[in-house]
């Protein structure tokens, strides 16, 4: 399984030194960017993408928590992001498949209290599924929901899905082999690797 350090729990005046000290807790970076309208906070920029992918040699994974993503979305590939994942709750199905018909790595990504039948008409469309196991826009969170149920439930519905599996918000270390076990591909940390 993947770690990815959510920067959002990082130093913000000093970010990339921050990536450096903790380097050997995480395999990638995960960029959270929020826009103060789906989100009650605004954090990150497309410009911390950028400076991330010019200044180490790590992947970078972005999940847009905004209200536009036509928009904003083909800005975060433009940007470096290896991987984009995009809310649902602010994405018809339309708009999803057309963006996943330009841009081959978008995930689509879930509040903790969507059900999982709303994935439904994304999946075929999608890299990779993003479970948010907190409310968004603020690190250091515990999980609102149990992502294990959550993740194990959608095996259930879907499974035959065979993209990416992708589990944020509120993990610490005693998750990890809990997450693993069930097929999780990548799990997000911020303050569990930052502090």
């Amino acid at each position: 399984m993947i770690i990815s350090a959510s920067i959002q729990a990082a130093n913000q005046l000093n970010i990339i030194q921050d990536i450096h000290k903790h380097e050997s807790k995480f395999d990638q970076i995960h960029v959270d960017i929020t826009d103060g309208h789906f989100t009650d906070n605004i954090s990150m920029s497309f410009q911390h993408i950028k400076e991330v992918k010019n200044q180490t040699d790590y992947k970078v994974d972005v999940q847009l928590m905004v209200e536009d993503n036509v928009k904003l979305a083909p800005l975060a590939f433009a940007h470096g992001a290896d991987l984009v994942s995009i809310h649902l709750e602010s994405t018809p199905v339309r708009d999803f498949i057309n963006l996943s018909n330009e841009f081959t790595n978008l995930g689509v990504a879930t509040l903790p209290n969507t059900d999982n039948s709303k994935l439904k008409d994304y999946l075929e469309y999608s890299t990779a599924v993003l479970f948010l196991g907190v409310n968004p826009g603020f690190s250091n969170q515990g999980q609102s929901v149990d992502l294990i149920d959550k993740i194990k439930n959608f095996k259930y519905i879907y499974p035959k899905y065979d993209g990416l599996i992708i589990a944020d918000g509120g993990i610490q270390k005693n998750h990890i082999q809990s997450l693993e076990d069930i097929g999780v591909d990548i799990a997000v940390q911020g303050g569990a690797i930052f502090g």
